[in-house]
């Protein structure tokens, strides 16, 4: 056996050691896998659809992107009352592939075994890792495809290879059919700027990106052929609210209401009153359940893919973009609160079961001056609701060293990027998947605080894992450039001989 072989094998092996080392750590100290989220949550089509009429209820959905709920579809039917086991030990099973990537990706960009080790122990005792990976949702699938893509992206550039550019396309289109914050926007923003960065290989990128992008726009298509959306998701209307339309009192809304220029929705609260969406005077009843039904079959839980939704959630669009217009100084100051949450902890989410969340409070205490330069101990502002006179709260904890943190590893990254692209062969592996982590980086914070106000920490988490693959690459070229630099002024200062 060779011996970049030997090296490359026994990393893994210390990588895998330690994630079995977490996952023992957490479990002592009573984190267990939640899945209470089938079927409450309004991501899920209702479980006895998802049995019975899989293939049907997919189709027909159109609510959010449906690879969630093929995953949760193919638990149920396959193994019934043990899906729960299924959806551990698949979630866990990415979270060993992510944390595989992320060393092998450290290393590549980084060139230190040391840092990648580093890496990927932070990773993998993490305890925003590890809640996401015992959460029963699409965050943890999406943070985990994002990673490989980025470890898949240097695999082909590094070897021009179609089938690890296919690899990579195709990886893309399932992320984007998994959570749709990552839009085909996005995605032909990445094939356009590869196939211009590396000219004389344009056609192989192309034609390798051409079947994953076809499947995209399938989706989407198909979902203006039946909904009138060319999209992944007819809720985007929903989270916009929180950033737009709640930011303003009732009394100041109730004028453009009674002038037509905002609808009935407007005035309404889904989080108290959430029957009134499902309250249009004229229902459409098509013979499809996962299109008719109002309420899931537990009687308790609505079906946001009901097909008023579709309606309802281009009223909220319509009604956001009105209140935007008309109080645009209401909408920075929910763009400043969205900015405060996006940059807080991302293992403060409420939805985590009060037990999960108790079960990492130590390990919270050790990690979060680390990796986010604050404390463990929550802190709450008041959440937006119709304007600030509510009594509901939400947690916050802005961090500080973390805003700074982003704009010096995201400038380093960008410096990196364009000295790659622009000094030396383009195709140089390193500097474009620099180049893509930095972009991604920026459009997901772009697009998390425009349009949404709630869990803006929780889509971070998206890049967390490669924006820390990027933090220790640019501590490690930190280190090597004052290690040569004391070196040199030791030589320089040393009596001559």
């Amino acid at each position: 056996m060779n011996h970049p072989a030997r090296l490359l094998r026994s990393g893994y092996a210390a990588v895998i050691g330690l994630f079995s080392a977490s996952r023992v750590l957490y479990g002592l100290l009573g984190v267990r896998f939640d899945s209470s989220t089938l079927p409450g949550y309004m991501q899920f089509i209702d479980p006895p659809l998802l049995r019975e009429r899989l293939l049907e209820s997919l189709w027909y959905y159109h609510a959010h992107p449906p690879l969630l709920n093929l995953f949760a579809g193919i638990g149920l039917k396959l193994f019934g009352d043990h899906a729960d086991v299924f959806f551990s030990l698949s979630l866990h099973a990415l979270g060993l592939a992510m944390s595989l990537a992320v060393y092998q990706l450290t290393l590549r960009l980084s060139g230190s075994r040391v840092a990648a080790f580093i890496c990927a122990g932070l990773l993998v005792f993490s305890p925003s890792f590890v809640l996401y990976e015992n959460w029963l949702m699409y965050t943890f699938p999406s943070a985990a495809l994002l990673t490989i893509s980025a470890l898949l992206l240097h695999q082909y550039l590094s070897t021009q290879r179609t089938r690890w550019a296919v690899a990579f396309f195709m990886v893309l289109a399932l992320l984007l059919l998994t959570r749709s914050i990552f839009h085909l926007a996005w995605m032909l923003l990445i094939i356009v700027l590869l196939a211009v960065l590396l000219r004389r290989y344009w056609r192989q990128v192309l034609l390798a990106a051409a079947v994953p992008l076809l499947l995209v726009v399938f989706w989407y298509a198909k979902n203006y052929y039946y909904f009138g959306t060319f999209g992944a998701s007819t809720a985007a209307g929903l989270g916009l609210a929180n950033i737009t339309t709640l930011m303003i009192e009732r009394e100041r809304l109730l004028p453009l209401f009674e002038q037509g220029r905002l609808s009935q929705y407007a005035m309404v609260s889904r989080y108290e009153r959430p029957e009134l969406l499902f309250m249009q005077r004229t229902p459409v009843h098509t013979g499809v359940p996962v299109l008719d039904q109002v309420k899931k079959s537990d009687g308790e839980h609505y079906n946001y893919n009901n097909l008023q939704m579709v309606v309802v959630n281009r009223y909220y669009v319509r009604d956001a973009i009105e209140v935007v217009r008309r109080f645009p100084a209401s909408y920075v100051i929910g763009l400043i609160i969205s900015n405060r949450l996006f940059f807080s902890p991302t293992s403060m989410n409420e939805y985590f079961t009060p037990e999960n969340r108790a079960a990492v409070l130590p390990m919270e205490r050790i990690f979060n001056p680390v990796l986010y330069g604050v404390g463990a101990r929550p802190r709450f502002m008041q959440q937006p609701h119709f304007g600030f006179a509510g009594s509901n709260q939400i947690e916050v904890h802005t961090s500080l060293p973390l805003i700074a943190l982003w704009c010096v590893v995201l400038g380093y990254g960008y410096v990196q990027a364009r000295r790659g692209i622009v000094g030396a062969p383009p195709t140089e592996a390193r500097a474009l998947v620099i180049g893509f982590i930095v972009l991604t980086a920026l459009y997901l914070y772009v697009v998390s605080t425009t349009i949404e106000l709630s869990e803006n920490y929780r889509y971070r988490f998206n890049i967390e894992p490669l924006f820390l693959v990027l933090t220790i690459t640019a501590a490690t070229s930190l280190w090597h450039k004052l290690h040569a630099k004391f070196a040199t002024a030791r030589v320089e200062n040393s009596p001559a001989q």
